[in-house]
């Protein structure tokens, strides 16, 4: 039974009854923040370009808002470039690439075009394959909407594509949306020697109910000394490089 007290959802009564064995149903339950600033209706730029991109992504408003300001952040430092590995159809690589070019940023979208690959054990909703219906001239076309240019890479990241970044290349943004975990953990294993102090990585999948592999790839990386992780309630785990 969830109760309403105040406009507020309480949830006690569902974890009461929850059987405390199962696991998932104790680490995924509705959310419901009782925050109410909203700072994005504000923000006419961000909801200009989020009209034409909203249909070219499974990310909701607040995360892709969340991402237009960190590109933001991360661009006024001057350290480095944005990537984003999982760019499917391309709405929050638009985001990105628009809000990066106020910075002078090289943007980077990759994605197989071929859908999720390297799903394993830990992604048991994941078999391969799925999200692939998506092309990289799609992109292009939408990055063209939208005033924006980036570099886009076909292919299984970093293995396939990451040849065509150059050598000094170094990172102040970069977005993690590939569902599994073995993919984001090589994608981090070759990005984080190129992250500047600094630099901020948004994973997209961490509070996603079926996305447990990345969960599982961050919450045992939470405690790195070079690194501090912020666990957002919209879903996103955001990392900074110390």
């Amino acid at each position: 039974m969830i109760v309403k007290r105040d406009g507020f959802t309480e949830i006690h009564n569902v974890i009461k009854k929850t059987d405390k064995s199962d696991h998932d149903a104790l680490a995924y339950m509705p959310i419901t923040p009782i925050a109410q600033y909203n700072p994005w209706n504000l923000d006419k730029e961000f909801q200009d370009i989020y009209a034409i991109i909203s249909s070219h992504t499974l990310v909701d408003e607040y995360r892709c808002y969340e991402i237009w300001k960190l590109v933001q952040q991360a661009g006024m430092k001057g350290i480095g470039d944005a990537i984003q590995v999982g760019t499917w159809r391309g709405g929050t690589g638009a985001l990105i690439a628009k809000k990066s070019a106020e910075y002078n940023m090289d943007v980077y979208l990759c994605d197989t075009f071929t859908g999720v690959v390297k799903a394993g054990e830990n992604d048991p909703h994941y078999k391969g394959g799925e999200h692939s219906d998506a092309t990289e001239l799609e992109v292009q076309l939408l990055l063209d909407i939208v005033g924006a240019s980036a570099n886009t890479l076909e292919g299984i990241f970093p293995e396939e594509t990451s040849l065509h970044i150059p050598v000094t290349t170094k990172f102040a943004f970069c977005h993690i949306d590939v569902d599994t975990y073995q993919s984001t953990k090589e994608i981090m294993e070759w990005l984080w020697p190129k992250v500047e102090p600094g630099g901020i990585i948004v994973y997209d999948d961490y509070g996603m109910k079926g996305l447990g592999g990345v969960t599982k790839y961050i919450n045992e990386n939470y405690n790195n000394s070079d690194s501090i992780v912020i666990h957002n309630l919209n879903g996103h785990a955001i990392v900074i490089k110390r």
